[in-house]
């Protein structure tokens, strides 16, 4: 099984906390000075959130590869963070931070443990500085475009239509996988807005109308929007039609 355990102290500096970490249930493994806005509602939330994050997919101390599944465990030293692994939490403003936790981690098991004496003795001078500008995207590589970022929809939407068989204990780590292999396949290509006469537009509140790219061996459309606000984003994925089918023909 694989865990991570992190607890959050703050300091005597608005901006700056310790989240003290370990992948072990024999010993702690390190210590972040994790700097953030101290302006920022709940920043102690965020920098926990941040520097999950930051062990999780940068440093990777459960694996290389490790997404969500019953297998790894996540602890947490604030409720708050398992509210928006559940996404019943009302703090808004930190689901950007949480967005790793309700996507590519949402198969996790999460638990909440105030003890501190795991890392008794760990002395703050070996700590690791980890700066914090604002919550970091997750992002799955699109073939021919590059990196666009994911929501937590885009998943639930990618299971409902092409994993309706599959247990509710796998379904979201076999979402991620297979979302991942769909949109980095070889065969995806876009195609050009101005060849689709009569296909779906993606146009809300004056936002720009997507990018549409099509997966030929997978047989579905992914659209992407680039917004100012947003960057590039998935914000939906669907089987093709006919109209699709003689695009790929064309092509």
């Amino acid at each position: 099984m694989n865990i991570l355990k992190t607890h959050t102290l703050s300091t005597h500096q608005a901006d700056t906390f310790l989240v003290y970490w370990t992948n072990s249930l024999v010993r702690p493994g390190g210590l972040l000075k994790v700097r953030i806005n101290p302006s920022m509602e709940d920043a102690h939330i965020a920098a926990e959130l941040a520097a999950m994050q930051h062990l999780l997919e940068e440093k990777c101390v459960v694996g290389n590869t490790v997404t969500g599944n019953a297998n790894t465990q996540l602890i947490v030293s604030l409720g708050a963070i398992r509210k928006l692994h559940r996404m019943d939490s009302s703090k808004a403003h930190l689901a950007p931070y949480a967005n790793f936790l309700t996507t590519r981690f949402a198969g996790c098991g999460l638990s909440v443990d105030k003890d501190t004496r795991w890392f008794d003795g760990l002395s703050p001078a070996c700590a690791e500085d980890l700066l914090v500008g604002g919550p970091r995207r997750e992002t799955v590589k699109v073939a021919g475009l590059g990196e666009v970022s994911i929501t937590q929809h885009v998943l639930d939407r990618f299971a409902d239509r092409f994993l309706p068989d599959t247990g509710k204990d796998k379904v979201a780590q076999t979402a991620w996988k297979k979302l991942i292999d769909t949109a980095s396949d070889p065969s995806v290509h876009e195609v050009a807005r101005q060849r689709l006469s009569g296909a779906a537009k993606h146009a809300h509140h004056g936002k720009q109308e997507g990018r549409y790219f099509l997966n030929a061996r997978h047989n579905l459309v992914l659209v992407v929007t680039n917004n100012p606000c947003e960057g590039m984003r998935l914000v939906t994925t669907y089987p093709v039609n006919k109209q699709f089918h003689e695009l790929a023909r064309a092509a």
